[in-house]
C-alpha cells in the first residue's frame, strides 16, 4: 500500500480503523450470502438507520459518499462477518469461554473516594458499625464521578473493573465492606452489591467470537504492515 496514503490516514486519526477494515475485507472475501441472507442483511441495515423508503436510502447513500456498490457492501458486511465467525470459531468457543468466564461475569458495586485517610476510616466505620447508608455517604463525600450516582457503578463486566479493586469482588464477598485502601493518592471504600455469573448464551458466544476476530485482525495488521508502520512511527 502506498506509504503516503497511510501517512495521511494517520494524520487524521483514521489509520487504525482503515487497516482493520482492509484486513477484515480480505478475510471475508470468500463468504457468500444466499438471497434470503442478503435480504435479511438489507432489512437490518435499513432498520438500524431508520431508512423507511427508497428516497431515504438514496439520501443516506449520497450523504455518506457511498457508491451503490459500496452501499451494498456495507449492508452485507455484518452478515458476512457473522457467517465467517460461525464457520471459523465455533470449535474454539467452549475453551475461550472457560478461560474468560471470570472476566465475563457482571458486577455492580458501590464506591467512595476521598483524599484523607482519616475521613476514609471514619466513613468506613460509620457504614460498618453504625449502619449508615453507604450510598448517601457516597453522594455527600465521594470526590469521583460516582458521586453523581450515589456511589453506584455498573452493572459492568468484571474485566472492566480496576485491577486493584477486581480481586475484592469474588461472589463470596457480596455485600462486604472493604477497608479503605490507597490508589492514586485517594482512599477508596468499596462494596460488591451484585454478582451475576455469565452464561454461554447467544450474546456471550457472539461477543467471544468478536473478541477472537479482533485479536486475529490486530495480529494480521502487524504482520502485513509492519514495515510501513515502523517507518511511520519512527
Amino acid at each position: 500500500m502506498e506509504y503516503r496514503v497511510l501517512e495521511q490516514l494517520s494524520k487524521y486519526g483514521l489509520l487504525t480503523d482503515f487497516l482493520k477494515s482492509k484486513v477484515l475485507e480480505n478475510k471475508i472475501k470468500d463468504i457468500n450470502l444466499s438471497e434470503s441472507e442478503k435480504a435479511e442483511a438489507r432489512d437490518h441495515y435499513i432498520k438500524f438507520f431508520s431508512l423507511k423508503n427508497e428516497l431515504l436510502i438514496e439520501e443516506h447513500r449520497k450523504k455518506n459518499l457511498l457508491s451503490k456498490e459500496n452501499l451494498l457492501y456495507r449492508m452485507n458486511l455484518n452478515k458476512k462477518v457473522q457467517k465467517y465467525c460461525e464457520d471459523k470459531y465455533d470449535e474454539f468457543i467452549g475453551k475461550e469461554y472457560l478461560s474468560n468466564k471470570g472476566k465475563l461475569d457482571m458486577v455492580k458495586y458501590s464506591m467512595i473516594r476521598v483524599k484523607e485517610y482519616g475521613l476514609a476510616m471514619e466513613l468506613y466505620l460509620k457504614i460498618k458499625d453504625d449502619n449508615e447508608d453507604f450510598n448517601e455517604l457516597a453522594k455527600k463525600y465521594s470526590t469521583g464521578i460516582e458521586k453523581k450516582t450515589n456511589g453506584v457503578i455498573g452493572p459492568l463486566p468484571l474485566e472492566s473493573v480496576n485491577n486493584l479493586i477486581r480481586p475484592k469482588f469474588s461472589k463470596n464477598n457480596l455485600n462486604t465492606i472493604n477497608k479503605p485502601f490507597k490508589y492514586n493518592n485517594e482512599w477508596i471504600i468499596c462494596r460488591l452489591d451484585e454478582y451475576k455469573e455469565s452464561k454461554l448464551d447467544k450474546n456471550t458466544v457472539m461477543n467471544l467470537k468478536s473478541k477472537i476476530l479482533d485479536q486475529e485482525i490486530e495480529r494480521e495488521i502487524i504482520n502485513c504492515y509492519i514495515n510501513d508502520l515502523n517507518k511511520l512511527l519512527n
